[in-house]
């Protein structure tokens, strides 16, 4: 199968991060999983997007770019790297192929491996919320035994941390533990950054204690390949089309950008 990885903001700048990441999906991937070429949105920092704004503007960026992948023709599935999930209801409701929202994704799985998960995230308080409010709106509020951010600025953690990671490893380790004392028996990390991290380093579960960690980024690319099978092997459809995945026609979807000027 071929997937369409999506970055929120441009390739320039982000080559440590996408070492590390590349390293991470070459090994949890299938044999037979193609990762094309990386599509990049224009945000030149990442740290826009604990903006509401930026996080609005990049979220159409992302849709058009996986609008182009889709016109391309050679898409079996597609990823959007942002825990922020930005853009996703919107592209599915365009586009005939799986896509994944990693946040949504290990959210859920997290659920499926203890009754309570905690949530690991960067220590900007926007960002934080947005992740809560990403929990609320998934459903999984009462499932949630709380949130932290780590004690590491996120422009630390994505500098420094992708050529010296282990002082964020050992950060998001001791938040873990601090989760599981608040009654978390699953951890999600809600960054991308923060998680491509602790993925290559391979920390998998909080200190002393079966407790998983879950990286996002590689929760949404195994997602991807069981929604991809179940639709080309089991005949599963790509979404619902009945209520909020109703399909709006890329056709549409040209009149109405061209109406309000993009």
């Amino acid at each position: 199968m071929k997937l369409q990885i999506v970055h929120i903001n441009s390739e320039r700048g982000s080559e440590p991060y996408l070492d590390m990441l590349t390293q991470t999906i070459d090994r949890v991937k299938r044999p037979d999983t193609e990762i094309l070429p990386h599509r990049w949105a224009k945000l030149r920092r990442a740290t826009d997007v604990v903006y509401a704004y930026p996080y609005l503007l990049n979220g159409v960026a992302v849709i058009h770019e996986l609008v182009e992948a889709a016109e391309s023709g050679d898409v079996d599935g597609a990823m959007i790297a942002c825990t922020g999930d930005p853009g996703l209801v919107e592209a599915r409701t365009l586009l005939d192929f799986p896509i994944v929202g990693p946040w949504e994704a290990t959210l859920h799985t997290a659920a499926t491996y203890g009754y309570k998960f905690g949530v690991i995230t960067v220590q900007e308080p926007g960002w934080q919320e947005y992740c809560h409010r990403l929990v609320v709106k998934y459903g999984l509020t009462g499932r949630c035994a709380g949130l932290v951010g780590v004690d590491i600025s996120s422009y630390d953690a994505f500098s420094r941390g992708f050529t010296d990671p282990d002082f964020v490893v050992a950060e998001v380790a001791k938040q873990a533990k601090r989760l599981v004392d608040m009654g978390a028996s699953a951890i999600a990390v809600g960054s991308a950054g923060l998680g491509t991290i602790i993925a290559h380093a391979g920390l998998t579960q909080a200190p002393d204690v079966e407790v998983p960690i879950f990286d996002a980024l590689t929760v949404g690319l195994k997602t991807l390949e069981m929604r991809v099978d179940l639709t080309q092997k089991a005949g599963i459809p790509v979404m619902g089309r009945s209520g909020l995945y109703t399909r709006f026609g890329l056709e549409d979807a040209t009149r109405v950008r061209q109406q309000i000027g993009l």
